[in-house]
């Protein structure tokens, strides 16, 4: 594993970790809900959570937006501060941390924590999919942007022979980790500009997974996890310079 590079004010605006489940038997939606009881005073704030399917139907040659059908798949709870937000799914569970964000040990130990409690309403049998998701928003000064290769490895470009004012833009690429077979969705996007507070906003979302079937028992995927973020780390610090990098020292 690599060396862990820290950033006094990293720009984390949520910190995902999730775990896509199948389970043992078919578990009514409600049964989920089971043990609220054990963690409702940390997570005051429950809703279920839905799964809707649409679709359109044409009315005087338009097309209009239609609900077909929705049905409950789990709940959301979310902490009392609100920087904590869980799901207990029928397919699977994450627990998201907003910002600011403290060290990885936190959220990784509240996961632990709320996950036995899925586990044992859930009855997991295998964790078939293991992610830890990191979606950053660097706030660029405005008046100090004059090319995006300034703050990112890979900037987005023009043709040469084209107006070079970039308003908005989205890359969005995807590839693996050769020994570990982990995959990573590396997302640059801006925003666009705050003129009030004259601040660019940069978005990088590091989205990095491992699909494999895991038994509950053997607790291998946290491992994995661990892994993942070493990954997630070194996705970020190549994807940044260092110019970008001494805005969050």
């Amino acid at each position: 594993m690599t060396a862990q590079r820290k950033l006094t004010n990293a720009p984390i605006k949520e910190a995902i970790i999730a775990f896509d489940v199948t389970l043992k038997e078919e578990v009514d939606v409600e049964k989920l809900n089971g043990e609220y009881a054990a963690f409702s005073e940390q997570y005051p704030k429950k809703e279920a959570l839905l799964r809707v399917r649409s679709g359109f139907r044409i009315e005087e040659q338009k097309a209009v937006p239609t609900q077909l059908d929705s049905n409950q798949v789990g709940y959301k709870y979310t902490s009392a501060d609100g920087k904590y937000i869980a799901q207990f799914r029928l397919d699977g569970f994450t627990l998201s941390r907003m910002e600011p964000y403290t060290v990885w040990e936190d959220l990784r130990s509240e996961a632990a924590r709320l996950w036995e409690i899925y586990n044992k309403v859930a009855n997991v049998g295998l964790v078939t999919r293991v992610a830890a998701r990191y979606i950053n928003l660097m706030r660029v000064p405005m008046d100090d942007l004059k090319d995006f290769g300034d703050y990112l490895v890979c900037p987005p470009e023009v043709p040469e022979a084209l107006p070079q004012g970039v308003s908005s833009f989205l890359t969005r690429i995807v590839f693996s980790e050769p020994v570990s077979g982990a995959q990573c969705i590396l997302t640059q996007a801006l925003e666009g500009p705050n003129v009030d507070n004259r601040m660019v906003p940069i978005v990088l979302d590091i989205d990095v997974f491992i699909q494999h079937q895991f038994p509950v028992n053997e607790g291998q995927y946290w491992q994995e996890l661990d892994k993942l973020r070493d990954f997630k780390n070194r996705v970020f610090f190549q994807s940044i310079t260092k110019k970008a990098e001494s805005l969050f020292q």
